[in-house]
């Protein structure tokens, strides 16, 4: 979505437990990605949890978005690499090994990056997954482009919180943010100065 997350998301999860009959007080643990993300997406989706968290008296766990789009891939022969298009030659990022494990902290790279961290791990190959899927297929030989879901899966994240046993002193939930905004404050030497006395 381009904008209106805030007023689609809470009406969205009603919807989902009316569909599936869940009442809200069988509901045991939240989960969350907490990016990297679109800052709206991000604050929003945790905003959210926090005060589900709070009203419902539960715990609320972050995943990282780019781990949450690796376990929805079957791993074989090669690892992989998921990769979210940031524009401007940069991809959100993060690389798998053969077995799902990660090989990378998430990080914002360029192109000519993610090929150097592909080739350091010795593979002739590797998958990528992601909206920078098809962008990096292009940067290299060695990639090749998933059909796969370019974003996270909810069905997956929540498959991943029912499983994890690891729910003890959970840190706050905040974002995970690898690159500043685009957005910046305005700058005071350019601000518009009045002339005379200030408006009442």
């Amino acid at each position: 979505m381009s904008k209106g997350h805030a007023e689609a998301l809470m009406p969205m999860l009603d919807d989902m437990l009316a569909e599936t009959g869940i009442e809200r007080s069988t509901i045991g643990r939240l989960a969350v990605t907490h990016g990297p993300g679109t800052f709206t997406g991000v604050r929003v989706g945790l905003a959210a949890m926090r005060g589900l968290a709070l009203a419902l008296a539960l715990p609320v766990k972050t995943y990282g978005t780019l781990a949450v789009m690796a376990a929805a891939h079957e791993f074989k022969d090669d690892p992989l690499l998921v990769a979210v298009d940031a524009k401007r030659d940069r991809f959100y990022a993060q690389a798998f090994d053969r077995q799902g494990g990660a090989i990378s902290d998430p990080a914002a790279l360029s192109a000519a990056q993610l090929t150097a961290l592909a080739q350091s791990t010795g593979a002739d190959r590797m998958a990528v997954c992601g909206t920078g899927a098809v962008l990096l297929a292009e940067a290299w030989t060695g990639f090749y482009a998933l059909d796969a879901p370019p974003y996270p899966q909810a069905a997956i994240l929540a498959a991943m919180a029912a499983q994890d046993d690891d729910w003890a002193d959970l840190p706050p939930p905040e974002p995970l943010y690898l690159r500043p905004p685009d957005a910046t404050l305005p700058d005071p030497e350019k601000r518009i100065k009045w002339r005379g006395a200030h408006p009442a």
